[in-house]
């Protein structure tokens, strides 16, 4: 018996990718595991792995094609034998096979699509594959709760693994006296859904202190909000970040005033608890998932609400060491013994202790 985990449609950057190295990792030196990667994506953790083409990976600009390519792909040559069970790290099913769990971060593109493949995958053809499929994992109990109230699934075959945070590289930075100019950060902004555009329209409640570093890749969506930015006469007062260092990121949030996170609909979320992990203030759109895994240390702002963006930046400047530390403190029991927990207590419960067992974990 093995287990394959198809992390075929990550990309080499995100939450995506995180997540699914953060899967791998679980299984330690497991010889019955097999991931299954795009080439030029190495997870670090000691099982085997074995490439599929870089053209099926996710990247940051939108394709339908790929989507549909995919789809061929994993109907026709995906390196999955007969009788392996298969993980999927993300929501993407592979055709005509039995013995799978996948796992859905959101369905943000059922309310959100970025094009009409999407649309189509999430109104029609996932809900009936995960159907079929002896289990699904997804991050948040706010994310349980919409696919049984929307795809009509089962709570029972729902089983919630929260993410894991790496708290011993993002950390508070050392105290300096180091002066710098004021800034607010925002990362992962590749997507429509992440509502730049809204923090961009706001800009008279941070532009006059701050300036705005995005990090982002090199998408549609972000040559949108270029555009915006020079529309509002913020040229100067914005910047665009890509192809970042993972040290280059943590400096940006260990040293920025704090980090603003306005998206309309989300699966987990990671830089906001990133921040947190690095002691900084952080700024959230009020969205029920976030309530759920932030609790009451971010400040909530109502999107399209412009008093309640006053008033957020307003409540930065009230911001306490108290408030910051346990903005830390919370973020730190994200750690991947927990996820580890949860991955293999969802895994027992739908495929079976002996299953578990005769991978020798």
């Amino acid at each position: 018996m093995s287990l394959l985990i198809n992390a075929s449609r990550i990309g080499e950057v995100g939450g995506l990718r995180f997540y699914a190295e953060a899967v791998a990792c679980c299984f330690g030196k497991a010889q019955k595991v097999l991931g299954v990667v795009p080439e030029g994506v190495q997870f670090r953790c000691e099982i085997a792995q074995r490439s599929t083409p870089k053209w099926l990976a996710s990247s940051s600009r939108v394709s339908s094609l790929r989507a549909i390519m995919w789809w061929i792909y994993g109907a026709t040559v995906f390196p999955a034998r007969a009788g392996t069970h298969v993980l999927g790290s993300t929501h993407h099913v592979l055709p005509f096979r039995k013995r799978q769990v996948v796992t859905v971060h959101d369905i943000r593109p059922y309310y959100y699509p970025d094009n009409w493949v999407q649309r189509l995958n999430f109104y029609f053809l996932l809900p009936r594959a995960l159907k079929k499929c002896d289990g699904v994992l997804t991050d948040a109990a706010v994310t349980r709760e919409l696919l049984v109230a929307v795809y009509g699934l089962e709570a029972d075959r729902i089983h919630v693994v929260p993410i894991a945070v790496d708290a011993e590289f993002f950390r508070p930075r050392a105290n300096n006296s180091e002066s710098r100019p004021p800034y607010l950060l925002s990362v992962g902004s590749t997507w429509k859904h992440k509502n730049i555009a809204e923090l961009l329209r706001s800009h008279e409640c941070w532009a006059p202190k701050y300036r705005l570093k995005i990090v982002a890749g090199t998408g549609q969506y972000v040559e949108s909000l270029k555009g915006l930015a020079s529309a509002l006469e913020l040229g100067d007062r914005v910047e665009f970040l890509t192809g970042l260092a993972a040290t280059e990121l943590l400096s940006l949030y260990q040293n920025c005033s704090a980090l603003v996170y306005p998206s309309l609909m989300e699966g987990f979320g990671l830089p906001p608890l990133e921040a947190m992990a690095c002691g900084r203030p952080v700024i959230v759109s009020d969205i029920p998932l976030f309530r759920e895994l932030y609790g009451d240390t971010p400040i909530f702002v109502r999107l399209g609400d412009p008093r309640s963006w006053d008033h957020a930046f307003s409540d930065l400047g009230l911001i306490t060491d108290e408030r910051l530390q346990k903005g830390v403190l919370h973020a730190r029991t994200f750690t991947q013994e927990r996820m580890k927990a949860s991955l293999f207590l969802a895994l027992r419960r739908i495929w079976g202790e002996t299953f578990m067992h005769d991978l020798e974990l």
